[in-house]
This record gives structure tokens, sequence and C-alpha cells, in this order.
């Protein structure tokens, strides 16, 4: 495999920003600020190009302190169009793992910043799947990398492209999963449709019924049989049309399906399956103000694959007050809840609004580092240095 290695002198806080609509800006403004306690020097960049079938990608390689080879993390981007460091998002992640001793190694998405091509609507996990394949293909040539100690860190979407990337792989040696589904695409569609839309206000004369529909929800989580799963739809559908939100566009997948659990189509795969066979170590973390991936179905199932699996450095963890993108999160979570709550905790970090934040974390990035949950990126050092002196 020909590899292009362009080196570029830039430090770690420099990113690329691009269009993006008011939900993600509303994403991206709670992982804002303040100043970090630490200031790490710089890391050493390379940017790398590397083949994908018809894709080119583009991304940065980061290098910590001292002599290499290195172990290292190759990022896996959630879903929508995202570049190298998810618009400067990655950042305090990256400094975390260089901290510990790991180099990073994150590139644009196919279509977005440097990158080329257009990923297929139908096939979208078999392809990034095969660009993961590729790439440790890349870190396992370079001179600076330990071929041996190659894993990934992937959120979302990331998940089961992780996990299908691992069927065809022996080369990767941990991974982190972040808000990953412990369910197919289409389960997590469904749930994502009903947790949005339960965030308009519901009729007075069906709070009851919404009351007891969420308690029942939370018993229903835990589903491990077909029947037990397919009454966690009904939930999600009973609740969802509370607020006229039907589901008739989001299949139930059948019993055979979910008893064969083929990777194709897509959206009726449970990347869970993977899991169970996995003997590698695997950091399961999930926000539990999620509202686009079941955050308590998902630590469940993920604790169940975990104990199947039976590695004894895996590990799953539930933050609080934790959203998606594992940033603070209000009660709630919703739109407006969210926006009321940014800006009464930007006044207590010392900024007039949250505009002066988000320019202040455009300048640097680093800045996004206390908007994060309490603890979450503490676990990802504190778990990758526990992998590296176990050794």
């Amino acid at each position: 495999m020909k590899r292009k290695v362009i080196m570029k002198h830039y430090s770690i806080y420099d990113f690329k920003r691009s269009e993006i609509s008011l939900a993600a800006i509303l994403l991206v403004l709670a992982l804002l600020l303040p100043a970090c306690t630490r200031q790490p020097q710089p890391a050493r960049v390379e940017e790398i190009t590397f083949q994908s079938g018809a894709f080119t990608l583009v991304g940065d390689l980061r290098l910590p302190e001292g002599t290499g080879p290195f172990p290292v993390v190759l990022f896996v981007h959630g879903s929508g169009p995202i570049d190298r460091t998810m618009f400067g998002e990655y950042v305090p992640i990256m400094e975390r793992m260089l901290q510990a001793g790991y180099a990073a190694f994150s590139w644009d998405k196919p279509g977005t910043g440097e990158s080329t091509g257009h990923l297929s609507s139908t096939h979208v996990y078999q392809e990034r799947a095969q660009i993961v394949l590729d790439a440790i293909e890349v870190m396992k040539a370079h001179s600076n990398i330990d071929g041996r100690r190659i894993g990934l860190w992937g959120i979302s979407q990331g998940g089961p492209v992780m996990a299908l990337a691992l069927t065809q792989t022996t080369d990767v040696a941990f991974m982190i999963c972040v808000s990953c589904p412990g369910m197919s695409g289409s389960d997590q569609e469904a749930y994502k449709v009903t947790g949005w839309a339960l965030c308009n206000e519901v009729p007075e004369e069906k709070a009851d019924q919404k009351t007891y529909l969420l308690a029942d929800l939370d018993r229903a989580r835990t589903y491990n049989t077909y029947e037990e799963y397919l009454h966690y739809r009904g939930v999600l559908k009973a609740l969802a049309g509370l607020v006229s939100a039907p589901l008739e566009h989001v299949p139930v997948v059948s019993e055979e399906t979910w008893q064969q659990n083929p990777t194709t189509p897509e959206s009726s795969w449970n990347p869970i399956g993977v899991l169970e066979q996995l003997r590698i170590p695997v950091l399961a973390i999930f926000g539990d103000r999620d509202r686009s991936v079941d955050p308590l179905q998902g630590a469940y199932a993920f604790r169940q694959a975990i104990e199947q699996a039976g590695n004894p450095k895996s590990r799953v963890e539930l933050f609080p007050r934790a959203h998606h993108s594992m940033g603070r999160s209000s009660e709630m979570a919703c739109q407006d809840d969210q926006i009321r709550f940014l800006e009464e905790y930007v006044k207590t970090l010392g900024y007039g609004s949250v505009s002066e934040a988000q320019a202040a974390v455009e300048k640097d990035p680093r800045l996004r580092s206390d908007f994060l949950t309490p603890g979450y990126l503490d676990l990802i050092e504190e778990w990758l240095r526990g992998l590296r002196d176990s050794r």
C-alpha cells in the first residue's frame, strides 16, 4: 500500500471548521471551556494521505513526547460530515491520549475537509469499516507506531463500524466506545425519534400515561429475548404516539433476522453479537441524558457482552448528566433547556454570553475540556495508562 506523508508545521490546537446546523452548534457549545489547568506541549503532527478503495483519506497522526514506537488510537467518527478533529471537539481527548503515551490518528471523512468521495447510504458501515482496516495497515507500516498496540476510539455510528471492522482483523488490541448503540440501526432510530419528540409538550390529559410509559421503558430496556424486544419497541411506539411522532417508517426487526443477525441489511444488524466474541479490552462510555442512543439499554447490552467475552480489563461506565457527545447536560437535554443551561453555565466561568464563550473556544479548542462531563477525560487517560502499564 502506498502512503503519502506530508509534514506540516502546526500544533495540535489547529483545526478546520465548516458550516454546521443549529443542532450541531448546540452540541458544540456543550463542549466549551474554560481554560485547562494543564498546559501540554504541542504534539508532533504528520499529515498522512492514504487510499481506501475509491476514497482518498487525509488525516493527522499526532505523536506524544519521547521515542517510539508508540501505541496508537484510531478515531472512528460518528455519522454526518466530520473533519479530523470533529471541528475541535476531539482535541481534549487527543491531548489525554498523548499524555498517556499514545499516538492519535484521525482523518477527514469522505467528502469532508481534504478527503474525497461520497459514502453509500446503504453500505456505509461496510465502506467505513474498510477505511478503518486500511488505516490500520498504514499504522502497521509506520516506523513510530507499535503495530501490536493499535486501538480504536469511536462514537455513535462509529460503534457498529468498529464492530464490523473487528470481524475482519485481529490487529486491534483494544477499543473505546462512546455512546455506541447496543441495538440495530433501525431500533436506534426509533429511540432517537421518540427521545427528541418527547422534548415537545405532552397534552395534559396524557401526562399520567407518559409517566407510566417512561417507567415501563426503564424496565423494558434490559431486554434479552425477542418477546422482550418487541415490548421495548411497543413502548417506544406508544411514547412517540403521545406527541404525534409515528414510527411506521422505522421497521421492527423480524424474529428470523433477530436470531440470525446478518450484517446486511445494515439497518437491522446488531453489533453486540461481535462484542460477545471479543477477547480484547473494551471501554464503553455512556451519558444518561443521551436522546440519540439509548444509554441505559446500551450500557446493559455492553455489560452483558463484556461479561460473556470475559476480558478483566473491559469496563462500562454510565455518566450522570451527560449527553450524546459526553458534554455536561441540562436535566432534560432538550434544545431550549440546554440553551438556558449553557447561558447560566458560561456566566459562572466569567463569560458574558454563550457567543463570547464560543469565540474563545474557536481560538483554542482546549477550552472545551471543562464542558465535558466530569471524569470522562480522566477515565480515558487512566484506562489507557492501565493498559500500557500492564504489558
